[in-house]
C-alpha cells in the first residue's frame, strides 16, 4: 500500500442523478478538516454541462476522486451505492446523497465514533439548509417537529453526545459503515428500494454490531421543493414501513398511527351519511387533530420566531394523510415497485 493509501481513512460514496447540486456536495467534502483523508466516489451519469465540467475539473485535481457513470433499471440508488462500495478502499465507508452538503468537522466526527470496536454503523441528523423556498422549509419543519413522532430525532441536532440507537433511528442520506460490518450484509438490496437503508441498518445490528447516532455528525439535506415531491416522499415512507414489517423487522406502533387515523376518517366519513353519532365522532376526531396541529405549529413559531412557519399547521395533515395512504396502499397492493426506473444499465 502506498503512503497516500495508508493515510486514507474514509471513502465517501455518492449515488447521483446528475443534479446541479452535486457540485455543492463535492465542494463541501473537499473543504472539510479531514479532506486529505477522504476518497470520494461519484456513481451515476452526469449530463453534459456545467455540473459535468465542474466534476471533471475536480477529478483532474484530486487523484482520490473517481466517477463511475453507471445506472441501473431497478433499484438504481441501491446498485449505485453497491458499485461505489466495490471500488472503495478505506476501512470506513460513508454513503451520502447528492443533494446534501457537510460541515467542516463531519469526517472527523464520524471517524471518532468508530474508535469503539463494536460500532458497525454511524448516522447523524439531516438538517434543513436556509437557502430554500418556503414550501421546502415547511416540509423540513414538518419532519423535524413533534408531528413526525420519533422520526423528528433524525432531523434535529438535539443534545450533544453520541448515543446508541436501533435501526429505525438512522437516516439513509447520512450512513457510515465499518467495512467489516458492511461485508456481512453484502450489499444494499436493490429489490427493496425504497427502504434498503433500513434493511442494511437492521442487518448490521443482527450481526451483533452497534449503531451510533451522533448529533454533531450532521449533514444539510435539501427537502422536496414541490407538494408532489413531498407527497411522494411521505407516501413512500408509509408504504416502506409495511414492507419492513413484512420483511421481518421490528413492529413499531407509533409509525402506524397515521394509517389508523386515515382509516378512522374513512370509516367515520362513510358512517356520517347514515348516523348522527358517526358525524359527532368525526367532528370530534378532526377537532382534536386541529388542536394538536395548532399547538405543534405554535411551538415551532415560538422557537423559530418566523410567523410564516405557522403555515406548518396546513402541512401536517398533508403529511399524515400521505403517510397513512401509503400504509394502506402497501397493505392492499403489496410489493409494488416504488422505485424510479431510469432505463437500461450503462457502463
Amino acid at each position: 500500500m502506498s503512503g497516500s493509501e495508508e493515510q486514507l481513512k474514509l471513502s465517501v460514496v455518492i449515488p447521483t442523478m446528475g443534479r446541479p447540486i452535486l457540485t455543492q456536495t463535492l465542494d463541501s467534502l473537499l473543504k472539510t478538516d479531514g479532506a486529505d483523508e477522504l476518497e470520494i466516489i461519484v456513481v451515476g451519469p452526469v449530463p453534459p454541462g456545467q455540473t459535468l465540467d465542474h466534476l471533471q475539473a475536480l477529478l483532474d485535481r484530486n487523484p482520490r476522486m473517481q466517477h463511475l457513470p453507471v445506472s441501473f433499471p431497478r433499484g438504481d440508488a441501491s446498485e449505485k451505492r453497491n458499485a461505489g462500495y466495490r471500488v472503495s478502499r478505506a476501512d470506513i465507508i460513508a454513503f451520502i446523497d447528492d443533494d446534501v452538503y457537510v460541515p467542516p468537522h463531519w469526517p472527523k466526527t464520524v471517524l471518532a465514533c468508530f474508535e469503539e470496536a463494536d460500532v458497525g454503523m454511524v448516522s447523524g441528523p439531516s438538517l434543513v439548509p436556509e437557502d430554500i423556498t418556503l414550501l421546502a422549509r415547511l416540509a423540513g419543519l414538518a419532519l423535524s417537529s413533534r408531528a413526525a413522532g420519533y422520526v423528528a430525532q433524525r432531523y434535529i441536532k438535539g443534545a450533544a453526545g453520541a448515543r446508541r440507537v436501533k435501526w429505525s433511528r438512522t437516516i439513509g442520506c447520512n450512513m457510515i459503515f465499518r467495512r467489516s460490518a458492511f461485508e456481512q450484509i453484502i450489499r444494499f438490496d436493490p429489490d427493496f428500494y425504497p427502504g434498503e437503508e433500513m434493511i442494511a441498518a437492521h442487518g448490521v445490528t443482527s450481526h451483533g454490531h452497534a449503531l451510533v447516532f451522533h448529533p454533531e455528525a450532521y449533514v444539510y439535506h435539501y427537502p422536496k421543493q414541490t407538494f408532489r415531491g413531498f407527497w411522494r416522499q411521505i407516501f413512500r415512507y408509509g408504504a416502506t414501513r409495511i414492507r419492513l414489517i413484512r420483511a421481518g423487522l421490528d413492529v413499531e406502533i407509533t409509525p402506524l398511527v397515521p394509517g389508523i387515523w386515515v382509516l378512522s376518517l374513512l370509516v367515520l366519513g362513510i358512517g356520517a351519511f347514515f348516523h348522527p353519532l358517526a358525524r359527532w365522532l368525526l367532528g370530534l376526531d378532526l377537532a382534536f387533530y386541529a388542536l394538536a396541529a395548532l399547538a405543534i405549529a405554535a411551538g415551532v413559531v415560538r422557537e423559530t420566531r418566523r410567523p410564516a412557519d405557522a403555515l406548518l399547521f396546513f402541512i401536517q395533515p398533508f403529511m399524515h394523510v400521505s403517510y397513512g395512504v401509503g400504509i394502506w396502499f402497501e397493505i392492499l397492493k403489496p410489493d409494488k415497485d416504488l422505485g424510479d426506473r431510469v432505463g437500461r444499465p450503462t457502463t
